[in-house]
């Protein structure tokens, strides 16, 4: 088909279909560039939400610790409590 017979038949300019059949692989182009973009956005979302529940589980991990460090305190006492007892034990019954 002519270009004066394609123009015809669509209703467009012969410079119109002209500009668009130069312009429409560019086009292409761009559509996959932005589908591919989305999809890589896709992908990096995916992997954002992963760290951040990788950090919020650690973070978990941690405070949990710092709340057991009451604990850890008080097993220190604890045992000195009964390192001295074991020692005053010792002590009296060896005299």
């Amino acid at each position: 088909m002519e270009t004066r017979e394609a123009s015809a038949a669509t209703g467009l300019h012969p410079v119109e279909l002209c500009v668009y059949s130069v312009l429409s692989n560019d086009l292409d182009g761009i559509y996959k560039s932005v589908n591919d973009l989305r999809e890589s956005q896709a992908l990096l979302l995916v992997k954002l939400r992963q760290l951040r529940n990788s950090l919020k589980e650690e973070q978990v991990f941690y405070s949990e610790e710092d709340g057991l460090m009451d604990e850890i305190v008080r097993l220190k006492n604890l045992k000195i409590r009964a390192d001295a007892l074991v020692k005053t034990y010792k002590s009296l019954s060896g005299a």
